[in-house]
């Protein structure tokens, strides 16, 4: 399942969460009716969407998507709602970066439909950085409401972190602003931080409507039931059909923007394993998350469709649960992933994939992803070394019973769950080379089925396993939300934020309000590396490898596929005129 946050997201291997959730690639685009790519995954491109200029395109047409399972929850600032299918949906009702255009290469512009301008004011000795936000007056909600400075006031106090009663999926941005009020107008914003606050773009990405924020009941469970009054995009909700598991979405009449090139735009819930065969069928019309062999010769075999391949920001891991059992004990987690081989599970996730090489994906990190400024690899400590697995394990007390082939210590065995979504393929295989894997060196892994439905909504939230897999997705503010997934604040046994790991290490503790606040660049890569290492040794997550962003699409398709960090307007996305 996919997950999203403000910065960082995450991602089930049918979904993803977004935080910085699971979905697809892209690139190069391959050749029509092959669904081929080439070149090697050092030379992917930065996006591949056939950007088109919009009298390129045809006025009208169908884009049909795919998405894991229908909402429960609309609000993706609340926890529950913080996934990477409302993510994808919202794409087109109100993205998540509404006030952003961002470049291939992650810089960015103001998107004028929803900010005319910005201004930046350095934090001095006497007062904190101030960002003026001016807004465009045309904008409206589309319960006819202006977008005013209000919704921000309104979105920060809700996800500040002072009022617990709001089950925000991240407080990070919003718990380092001072204060947030009307400038020359209501059209203006103004937002004071506490200090410096580098990544305040990131924060103030996108409106939230008041209404939704304005007391916690609404904000928990007030958007079970879609609500086009709280919209503000290109397209609305037509209709939600739950037993066909079908949303549809229609040009918004009251939309201020360039309109809409599509006149309608599905999403309909398919299990990861039925996608493949929808889109050679002609039933789908983008197939995200091409992330196996199986899936990428299934898009191959339609006649008009071809793969955009792109450098993803997505990266497989597995969780520990540092309150799960034999897990509790930090250096049997350190010892148990050095007999891990993660090369092994990246070539077998990845067989069948052309021109991949999955060493080359290889992941050291947990904040920036290979070929990115800041990125080091810091896993040296837990490559790959099964002998020095056992030797710790031995020196910890855990001995290797000949009999049983597992390690027993005071009459227990060295064992823990592994969480596995059996109706996703890559949750599977990751699990059943765990359990191959750590049986060679004695340790005993139990693999329990777990529904992907309630994989984000009740097994991990709740603790209900030892270790589990899915996909973290990044945005364009590495360093942003260190806290959403590793702050002891948001660990789920204290507020139900997500920190997975359940573990609150006192390094980490100590550099995140420091890398939320360093101005100057360097020191803080070095911070954020620093946070790294310290996440390496507390074994929380185990990177495993990083995703290239694989989308199959018909080749027709203008300004969506692979996007890497680079955005589109919803409205542009269309078919090229024949």
């Amino acid at each position: 399942m996919r997950r999203t946050s403000r910065a960082i997201a995450a991602v089930g291997a049918v979904a993803a969460l977004a935080l910085t959730g699971c979905s697809s690639g892209g690139g190069q685009s391959g050749q029509s009716g092959d669904a081929g790519s080439s070149g090697s995954a050092t030379a992917l491109a930065a996006s591949d969407v056939n950007e088109q200029p919009r009298d390129a395109l045809q006025q009208g047409g169908t884009l049909r998507m795919t998405i894991a399972s229908m909402p429960t929850n609309w609000n993706m600032m609340e926890t529950d709602g913080n996934t990477v299918d409302n993510r994808d949906i919202y794409e087109f009702l109100l993205s998540q970066t509404a006030n952003w255009i961002f470049a291939a290469d992650g810089t960015y512009e103001p998107n004028t439909n929803y900010l005319e301008s910005y201004d930046v004011q350095d934090a001095t000795a006497d007062k904190g950085q101030v960002v003026t936000l001016n807004l465009n007056p045309d904008a409206k909600w589309n319960s006819g409401r202006s977008i005013t400075w209000e919704d921000y006031e309104s979105q920060w106090k809700a996800c500040n972190g002072e009022n617990e009663d709001f089950l925000c999926a991240s407080t990070d941005g919003f718990n380092q602003i001072a204060s947030v009020e009307q400038g020359d107008s209501e059209f203006q914003v103004v937002v004071t931080f506490k200090g410096a606050y580098p990544d305040w773009a990131g924060t103030l990405s996108s409106p939230t409507a008041k209404e939704v924020t304005a007391d916690a009941d609404t904000f928990n469970e007030g958007w079970q039931e879609y609500n086009n009054d709280w919209t503000a995009g290109p397209y609305i909700v037509d209709s939600v059909d739950d037993a066909q598991q079908l949303i549809t979405l229609v040009p918004n009449p009251q939309w201020w923007g360039d309109k809409p090139m599509l006149d309608t735009v599905t999403f309909r819930a398919l299990d990861a394993s039925a996608q493949g065969n929808a889109f050679a069928n002609s039933e789908i019309d983008i197939l995200k998350g091409i992330i196996n062999g199986d899936q990428y010769a299934q898009a191959a075999t339609r006649s008009d469709a071809e793969v955009r391949r792109a450098g993803g920001l997505q990266w497989r891991h597995y969780t520990f649960n540092s309150e799960s059992g034999v897990l509790q004990d930090v250096k049997v987690r350190q010892a148990i992933v050095k007999g891990i081989d993660r090369e092994a599970v990246a070539n077998s996730d990845l067989a069948g994939i052309p021109d991949i090489v999955p060493s080359e994906l290889m992941l050291g990190n947990h904040f920036f992803m290979p070929g990115q400024e800041g990125y080091v690899d810091n896993s040296a400590d837990y490559a790959y070394d099964p002998t020095k697995a056992g030797e710790e394990l031995d020196a910890l007390g855990w001995t290797l019973n000949e009999t049983s082939g597992y390690r027993e210590k005071d009459g227990d065995t060295l064992e823990f769950d592994y969480a596995m979504m059996a109706d996703v393929p890559t949750s599977k295989n990751e699990g059943e080379l765990l359990q191959a894997q750590l049986k060679e060196i004695g340790v005993k892994v139990d693999i329990t089925n777990v529904e992907s439905d309630s994989f984000f909504s009740d097994t991990m939230p709740n603790g209900k396993f030892g270790v589990s897999t899915f996909a973290w997705q990044g945005t364009q503010f590495p360093m942003q939300n260190v806290g959403q997934i590793y702050g002891c604040d948001a660990s789920l046994a204290q507020n139900g934020g997500s920190n997975y790991s359940r573990y609150c290490d006192p390094t980490v503790k100590e550099l995140i309000p420091q890398i939320d606040t360093e101005e100057d660049h360097d020191t803080r890569v070095d911070l954020a590396n620093q946070a790294d290492k310290a996440i390496w040794d507390a074994v929380e997550t185990l990177p495993i490898y990083r995703r290239l962003e694989l989308t199959a699409v018909p080749k027709n398709l203008a300004n969506y596929g692979a996007f890497g960090m680079q955005t589109t307007r919803a409205e542009d996305i269309g078919y090229v005129a024949e």
